[in-house]
């Protein structure tokens, strides 16, 4: 204090640098009138900044080891300490020399949290010791410090400076709970930017999962270390309140987050680093660019065994598309040829024409969808195209459909038994025919004893057929069930006896 004081002092009563030879060259030629004019004005000039000078001294004498907390933008507490000022607090001081030995930057939340163990102890000295080793170590790590811990640092000290006011050297109970709840809800400033500009594109309507990717990437590009922290309740927070919003697959995007910023979680990270980062993006753009209705509809394509009948695959399309999202002719489409060309040898040429049937009207209807009106034309034209004729026969053909491993001679027995028995003149008709395509089709899961089933029905339709019938007389249909129970049946082995 006393080096600014005599360097300002010394400037103002040392002699001019300049002499007046020189002064003159530097002033040209101008009339007295004028030159006496100039000179006034720089006196004036210089009793300007020496008033500034001597303004500024006298805030430094009153601010000395005051708080510093203002560098920035922060609000602090500045002022002549109180009389009840007090030096920092020891216990305040041991919370902040923990953050110490932390990696990284600081967030909101892991401020708050040391701020409320900081002075948390109801001693009195929240907004004189206790604050003054926070705003200093604020000061002294601002860098650290992320633009939303910042924040916190600008609230506590708004309640420190109202205290300070009332000659108060703590904040009361009341004010400290309102204090803490200020700061657990200044969340993160690039999150919330992101779902915001997330609402406005959507404008209240459904959030596709492309969209809700796109937001979590831009929500977390910051590199603040929060993806897995104030960054993830952000978008938790405004996924439980907008969860009626959600399309399937924007629910999905968020699962595939939540997975990535649980694994940092567990590791004691509340961000992720670049290779997790890139791969989180990488997941969530697959993700929210396929359909999870249509996924899910040709998982259960998967789950049967050998081929794809036309009606399999109508009734995957059906429910594919049912979520009405807009998506039938698009993200819907894609999972269903997606999967088509991985399963192509599994698709009966009726399944080929549903699908070619499904590619036409997705590309009339346009990027928008198909209207219900449309779809309903194309399921109209999907029927046309059935691999089995037989309702009841179908049914008991996809029991076995639906059965992993081999098909046994009691299996294909009780399928026949069950299709062809309605009674509906048809056991030798479309029964049998629905019966023998099937067998064909999936000739390579047949026992031996469910190849002898099929030769045995074969030899009582055509029997029936060639009398001109497209049943099977219930008394024959009755012993035909009978001989391949006894064929599917396996005989019990014989003992041999050797002689001595």
């Amino acid at each position: 204090m006393t080096t600014i004081k005599s360097t300002v002092t010394t400037s103002l009563n040392s002699s001019a640098a300049l002499g007046n030879k020189e002064l003159a060259v530097l002033r040209g030629t101008s009339s007295p009138a004028k030159q006496a004019a100039e000179m006034a004005a720089t006196l004036n000039n210089v009793k300007a900044q020496v008033e500034g000078l001597k303004s500024q001294l006298a805030e430094l004498k009153a601010k000395q080891g005051g708080d510093q907390f203002t560098t920035g933008g922060g609000h602090g507490c500045w002022g002549t300490p109180s009389d009840n000022w007090q030096p920092k607090d020891l216990g305040a001081l041991v919370e902040m020399n923990k953050l110490n030995q932390t990696q990284g930057p600081i967030g909101a939340e892991k401020f708050a949290d040391s701020i409320e163990a900081a002075v948390g102890d109801l001693d009195g000295q929240a907004a004189s010791g206790e604050y003054r080793a926070v705003a200093d170590w604020a000061a002294n790590n601002r860098e650290r410090l992320t633009p939303e811990a910042r924040q916190v640092m600008d609230i506590y000290s708004k309640y420190a400076a109202l205290s300070q006011a009332r000659g108060e050297s703590g904040i009361p109970q009341g004010d400290f709970k309102k204090m803490l709840a200020e700061m657990r809800d200044v969340g993160d400033a690039g999150a919330k930017k992101s779902l915001a500009n997330l609402d406005s594109k959507t404008h209240g309507g459904t959030v596709s999962g492309q969209d809700m990717a796109r937001a979590i990437q831009t929500g977390t590009a910051d590199h603040d270390g929060q993806a897995a922290g104030a960054e993830l309740k952000e978008f938790e927070k405004w996924a439980s309140k907008n969860e009626s919003r959600l399309s399937p697959e924007a629910k999905e995007v968020l699962d595939v987050y939540r997975k990535a910023a649980k694994a940092a979680q567990a590791e004691g990270r509340t961000g992720l680093t670049d290779k997790e980062t890139a791969a989180l993006n990488k997941e969530m753009r697959k993700v929210g660019a396929g359909d999870v209705s249509a996924r899910k509809a040709t998982e259960a394509l998967d789950k049967e065994q050998g081929p794809i009948s036309g009606e399999d695959l109508t009734k995957a399309i059906k429910d594919g598309i049912s979520d009405t999202d807009g998506h039938s002719s698009t993200s819907e489409l894609k999972e269903f040829e997606k999967w088509a060309a991985k399963n192509e040898s599994r698709l009966t040429p009726e399944a080929k024409e549903v699908l070619k049937t499904y590619q036409q009207a997705a590309k009339k209807a346009g990027p928008e969808g198909m209207t219900q009106k449309e779809a309903d034309a194309m399921f109209k034209k999907m029927d046309g195209f059935k691999t089995f004729h037989d309702s009841s026969m179908r049914d008991a053909l996809e029991g076995l459909d639906s059965k992993k491993g081999k098909i046994s001679g009691s299996d294909l027995t009780a399928a026949i038994e069950k299709g062809a028995g309605d009674l509906d003149g048809q056991a030798a008709g479309t029964e049998f025919t629905d019966t023998m395509k099937w067998a064909r089709q999936n000739y390579d899961r047949l026992t031996p004893e469910a190849k002898k089933v099929v030769d045995t029905y074969e030899k009582y339709a055509t029997r029936s057929q060639a009398q001109g019938s497209t049943g099977i007389d219930q008394k024959d249909f009755k012993k035909m069930i009978n001989e391949m129970k006894f064929i599917s049946t396996p005989r019990p082995t014989r003992p041999v006896f050797f002689a001595a």
